[in-house]
Formats: structure tokens, C-alpha cells, sequence
């Protein structure tokens, strides 16, 4: 049988996902720039098949990890999925007696893919090194069970400066959570804080602060809510420059 293989789509935003209170949680939650139906029914065990794509370009997919943590694998999301499966969910997945750890950081869209993402039971695209490390390339289609995990960082979340802002428009994005994000605040004298959007919807981890004034020189405070409804809320992290990288001394609990 012809295998198609698959590139996934640069896109996305955005795990055993445990609540704050109970590993069972049913919550609800919205994204900047859509409504999200997680509800982390994945964090018990789920079965189903997955595919494979060449590489994974850490620099250019929707959910930026630039340091993922060591024997980690990227992979993209079946779109369909998404709202339940966001970028920056943590995944343990396991095949042939195999197990692997994988970060939502791309998404597998339906228009690419539709062969596959119209099945309830596809669930992931993996990165090659992922997939062949629990079978053989050839096999193209694999069947699996997994569940969701927190992302086992002992780092802060880190923010990233956007080329091209300026001190009358801020765009940034996020790395490095337990969890996937729900929604972003930014206020800039840490007590009125508003909602930050994505630059593009949905289709990456940008936010933007798109009014105001001294956006890189003046102060910056964020609030950041993961699907779980935990919230980090930052000190002032100070002046900002063109692609700079900042830790926000702060993650969410496990």
C-alpha cells in the first residue's frame, strides 16, 4: 500500500493534565481567539492510530519551543482535535511495547490530510525520529494508546519578543509551560489587565498589544491562565528589545 507522508502545516497555538484540585477535572476553557472544549478526559488512557511527517522546525511552528526537553519528539494534532488537544499539550504515547513522550506544537489540518483527520480514532502526526521509534517507517499507519501528561519542565515559562515591534505595537510569545495556555493578560501598571489576541487567530502562538504607548521601554506584567484555570501572574519584567528572550520566574503547578 502507498503511504502518503505528511508535512503538517505551520500553524497552531496554544497533558497526565492534572487539575488543580483533582485529576479528573472537567473544565472548560477559552482561547484567545476561539473557544476550546478541552476538558481533559485524556489525561486516562485513550486508544487509536497515528501517521508520520518529515522533520519538526522548532523555529517556525505555532507552539515556539526552542529548548524542548531531552528525549522529547514533537508532533502535529489531527485538526479536529485540536479544541481538546491544544498546542502545548504533553502526550505519553505508547506502541508495540514502546513509549514515547511527545508536545503538541503543530497541526495536522484536515485539508492536507483529510484522509486521516476525518477518522474520530487519528489523533497525531508524529516527527519521524518519534515514529520510528516505535516502528519501522514503512508501516506509514500505526496503532497506539495514549494519554496526557504535564510537560516535566523544572524551568520558568519563557517569553519571546517579536521582530518588528515597536513603543506603539508589542507582539510576544510563550514557551516552556506544564500546561497549555488559555488565555493571556498584559497590563502595564500590574493591576489593569486586559486579554491579549493572537496576531493571526488561532493559527499561531503570537500574542499582540497592538495600542499604547513605550510598549519596549516601559513596564510589562502578564497573566497567564493554563487550561486548568491555574493562573501565573508575573512582576514587572522590564524594558523589552527585538527578539529578546525573558524568563518570567513563574510556571504553573503540577
Amino acid at each position: 500500500m502507498k503511504i502518503k507522508l505528511f508535512t503538517s502545516s505551520l500553524l497552531i497555538f496554544g497533558a497526565l493534565f492534572l487539575a488543580c484540585n483533582s485529576e479528573d477535572s472537567q473544565v472548560d476553557s477559552s482561547t484567545a481567539g476561539g473557544v476550546s472544549s478541552f476538558t481533559g478526559k485524556y489525561s486516562t488512557e485513550t486508544s487509536g492510530y497515528v501517521t508520520w511527517y518529515e522533520g519538526a522546525d522548532a523555529s517556525s511552528v505555532a507552539y515556539y519551543v526552542p529548548e524542548i526537553e531531552s528525549s522529547w519528539y514533537h508532533c502535529a494534532v489531527s485538526e479536529p482535535k485540536y479544541s481538546e488537544l491544544p498546542a502545548g499539550t504533553a502526550v505519553e504515547l505508547s506502541a508495540n511495547g514502546k513509549t514515547v513522550h511527545l508536545l503538541v506544537t503543530d497541526l495536522c489540518p484536515s485539508s492536507d490530510n483529510a484522509e486521516h483527520t476525518s477518522q474520530a480514532n487519528y489523533f497525531f502526526d508524529l516527527e519521524k525520529s518519534a515514529f520510528t521509534s516505535l516502528a519501522d517507517e514503512s508501516v506509514g499507519v500505526l496503532d497506539m494508546t495514549f494519554k496526557t501528561v504535564p510537560y516535566p519542565t523544572s524551568e520558568n515559562i519563557k517569553i519571546q519578543v517579536k521582530d518588528g515591534v515597536n513603543e506603539w505595537w508589542l507582539a510576544f510569545r510563550f514557551y516552556n509551560m506544564r500546561y497549555p495556555l488559555k488565555k493571556v493578560e498584559f497590563s502595564s501598571d500590574g493591576e489593569n489587565f486586559s486579554e491579549v489576541e493572537k496576531l493571526n487567530g488561532i493559527e499561531n502562538n503570537w500574542f499582540e498589544v497592538a495600542s499604547g504607548e513605550n510598549l519596549l521601554s516601559g513596564k510589562h506584567y502578564f497573566r497567564l491562565t493554563d487550561v486548568y484555570g491555574q493562573t501565573v501572574t508575573t512582576s514587572n519584567v522590564g524594558a523589552f528589545s527585538v527578539n529578546g528572550k525573558y524568563d518570567l520566574g513563574q510556571n504553573f503547578g503540577y
